[in-house]
């Protein structure tokens, strides 16, 4: 049974969106079977996989409301093991046409559950906003990571974004896998100070694993690829290899 994992933070540019990928990929290096869903109009998750717009057949909505899950729906990327449901603008219609449904934080929820013995681990990219979206990733998922770049502003959204954790906790089981701190720059001193400010805390709850700035990270996606398919032996390849080790043996050890 699939693992689903969704990737939250209300703030924009935090690096949801590259942590999904990454990671999505770095796990399949470790012989796991991946989906990604991208759940942002933007749909970055799609592009950075190399799936352009305009070849988007069914996205996100389609597999939300079609009676039928095809191949249309689930579609391979260039990575081997890696499967994706693609994002397009249309999302963005998504309150608007769950108006009439009465248990419309679940619509995902009930259609993962269709597919998710499928994969080892299903990772969800969320856009920055709070809604329909956000309440039907986190009803869905087992656990979720927050990524907190090492900023201010940053790390106050961490707060909010703890506290909707908390209401959907109080309905369902939901784990926090992990707050991933991201963007950390070595030149500049109060990064340093986030990271321990975060880890003091929530000190069972922050990765090992931080995530550098890295311009390998930021190139990558013009190329349609991941960091890893992009620079295997760069920094930020080897930190979102590290973070994908770092979850296995945290599900190794619950299992025992």
């Amino acid at each position: 049974m699939g693992k689903i994992i969704s990737i939250v933070n209300q703030k924009g540019g935090v690096g949801k969106t590259t942590t999904t990928v990454n990671l999505g990929v770095s796990l399949s290096l470790e012989g796991k079977k991946i989906l990604i869903i991208d759940f942002d109009q933007e749909a970055n998750a799609t592009i950075t996989l190399g799936i352009k717009r305009e070849q988007v057949q069914k996205d996100i909505v389609n597999f939300l409301f079609d009676e039928k899950i095809t191949t249309e729906h689930i579609v391979p990327t260039g990575v081997v093991n890696v499967d994706i449901i693609c994002a397009s603008l249309r999302i963005s219609m998504l309150e608007q046409m769950a108006n009439d449904i009465d248990t419309k934080e679940l619509m995902l929820h009930n259609k993962l559950e269709e597919v998710k013995n499928n994969y080892d681990y299903i990772l969800i990219d969320c856009p920055p906003a709070f809604g329909l979206i956000i309440d039907n990733a986190l009803y869905a998922s087992d656990s979720v990571i927050i990524p907190v770049e090492c900023s201010f502003y940053a790390y106050d959204a961490l707060t909010q974004m703890v506290n909707k954790i908390n209401e959907i906790q109080k309905e369902k089981d939901l784990d926090i896998e992990g707050i991933l701190l991201t963007k950390l720059d070595n030149r500049n001193t109060i990064g340093y100070k986030i990271v321990e400010q975060v880890k003091f805390m929530f000190p069972y709850n922050t990765f090992n694993t931080i995530i550098s700035v890295s311009s390998h990270i930021q190139e990558a996606p013009m190329y349609g690829k991941s960091v890893i398919q992009f620079s295997y032996n760069s920094r930020g390849s080897k930190e979102y290899r590290e973070l994908a080790k770092e979850i296995l043996e945290k599900d190794d050890k619950s299992r025992k």
